[in-house]
């Protein structure tokens, strides 16, 4: 699951807002559909139409011996 959460780190008035360019507005944050824990996105596998971390995978998925 992605969620975007507002990071505004407070410009100095000098320098001025960005607005909806800056790069802190809409943070992208990664969570395991399963733990809820959350991971970097290159730690997120499809299964089962979820998102889910490779900790919860090994579980789902049977060792083949």
């Amino acid at each position: 699951m992605v969620t975007y959460e507002d990071e505004c780190v407070g410009c100095p008035a000098e320098m001025g807002c960005l607005g909806s360019t800056c790069i802190y507005r809409n943070v992208p944050h990664y969570f395991c559909d399963i733990c809820k824990d959350e991971v970097y996105y290159e730690d997120l596998y499809y299964y089962d139409d979820k998102e889910i971390c490779w900790d919860c995978l090994l579980q789902l998925v049977p060792k083949a011996y």
